[in-house]
C-alpha cells in the first residue's frame, strides 16, 4: 500500500512541477497578442498563435501583418480556403506587403496552380528582391512545371543571397542529375550533406552521391 501512495505522491510532484514550468513559460511571452503570437509562430505552435492573432484582428481589424501571419497558422494547419482569405484580405489593405504574395503562393503551389504561384513570387521579388527564400520558392514551382533550367536558375539566385541554403543545393544538385551533369550535381549533393548533414534527405543523398562517383 505504502509503494502505491509514494507514486502518488511522485505523480502530483511530476504533475505540479510541469504545470509550474508551464506557468514560467507563459509568464515569459509578451503580453501583446501580436508579439505572443508570433513567438508562437516560431515555436510551431500554430493553433496558439493563431487565437493570439484573432485577438489582434478583433481589436484592429485593419493589421496587414496579422492577417498575414494567421494566414501563415492556417496554412500549417491545413485550413487553406480560411489562409487563402486572410492572404487576400493582407494583400487587399497593402498590395505592396511581399509576405501576403509569398503566403498565397505557396497555397497556389499546394493546388497545383503554378502559374498563379509563379505570378505572386514575382511579384515578392519585385517588392524584396534580395530575399533568398522567394527565389528557392521560383525554383520550387519551375521544378513542379518541369522546367529544369529555369529552376536551376532561381536556386542559384537563391545561392546567391544565401550560400549556406541547404535545400538550395540539395534542389539543384538533383536538377543537374536529371540532366546528367554528374560533377556539378555532386558538388551540391555534398553541400548539402555539409550543411545539412541530419537531414531526412541524408541518407538518399549520400546513396546517389555513391551512384555518382562510380
Amino acid at each position: 500500500m505504502r509503494w502505491k501512495l509514494l507514486i502518488a505522491s511522485a505523480s502530483l510532484i511530476v504533475a505540479f512541477t510541469l504545470i509550474g514550468i508551464l506557468h514560467a513559460y507563459e509568464e515569459e511571452l509578451p503580453k501583446n497578442p501580436y508579439q505572443r503570437g508570433l513567438i508562437l509562430f516560431k515555436l510551431s505552435k500554430y493553433a496558439e498563435a493563431k487565437e493570439n492573432f484573432d485577438r489582434v484582428i478583433a481589436r484592429r481589424p485593419k493589421h496587414k501583418k496579422a492577417y498575414c501571419y494567421r494566414g501563415k497558422c492556417l496554412l500549417e494547419l491545413d485550413k487553406l480556403e480560411d489562409a487563402l482569405r486572410d492572404f487576400n484580405k493582407c494583400l487587399q489593405l497593402n498590395p505592396e506587403f511581399p509576405l501576403g504574395y509569398v503566403g498565397r503562393a505557396q497555397i497556389y503551389i499546394q493546388r497545383k496552380e503554378f502559374g498563379k504561384a509563379l505570378e505572386d513570387v514575382k511579384k515578392a521579388q519585385s517588392l524584396e528582391q534580395a530575399d533568398d527564400e522567394i527565389f528557392y520558392m521560383e525554383g520550387i514551382i519551375y521544378g513542379y512545371q518541369k522546367k529544369v533550367m529555369e529552376a536551376i536558375e532561381a536556386f542559384k539566385k537563391c545561392l546567391e543571397v544565401n550560400p549556406s541554403h541547404a535545400y538550395a543545393h540539395y534542389q539543384i544538385g538533383l536538377a543537374y542529375f536529371n540532366i546528367k551533369k554528374a560533377d556539378l550535381a555532386i558538388i551540391h549533393l555534398e553541400k548539402f550533406l555539409y550543411l545539412a548533414p541530419e537531414a531526412p534527405e541524408a541518407a538518399q543523398v549520400r546513396n546517389l552521391l555513391n551512384f555518382l562517383r562510380k
